[in-house]
């Protein structure tokens, strides 16, 4: 998966608070967590990282947005693994994409995507 950049602005339109109905924001890396707990501006913490932020519909990350349809049920049961199809797009480029999410309960609650990259991209709650 790529980790380009889109313009700012677009960035802010399309990035929610927090990715999940229990107010969770599931991330890639949890040491944005407590800024965006803090209340921090989501495009501010992101823009200071390479952290990607997800939700139902889509991934976000600094000047990088994935959209993907059915929407993701960030409640799921564990071990339940699910396939969206969308796109996914960085300044100049707009690439289709299958994505296929594994829900991870147990200990650490995490979402597994394999895109087809050689490694999953794993977000995390925030706790």
């Amino acid at each position: 998966m790529r980790h380009h950049l889109l313009p700012l602005a677009a960035l802010v339109a399309v990035l929610p608070a927090m990715a999940s109905a229990q107010g969770l924001a599931w991330v890639s890396n949890t040491a944005i967590c407590p800024d965006l707990r803090a209340g921090a501006a989501a495009e501010d913490v992101l823009g200071d990282s390479d952290a990607l932020l997800l939700e139902p519909t889509g991934i976000t990350g600094m000047e990088y947005r994935c959209v993907f349809e059915p929407a993701l049920d960030l409640e799921a049961a564990d071990l339940s693994t699910t396939t969206h199809t969308g796109y996914c797009e960085e300044p100049g480029l707009i690439t289709p994409q299958l994505f296929t999410f594994r829900m991870e309960r147990q200990e650490t609650p995490r979402v597994s995507l394999y895109d087809g990259t050689e490694t999953a991209t794993v977000f995390f709650a925030c706790p």
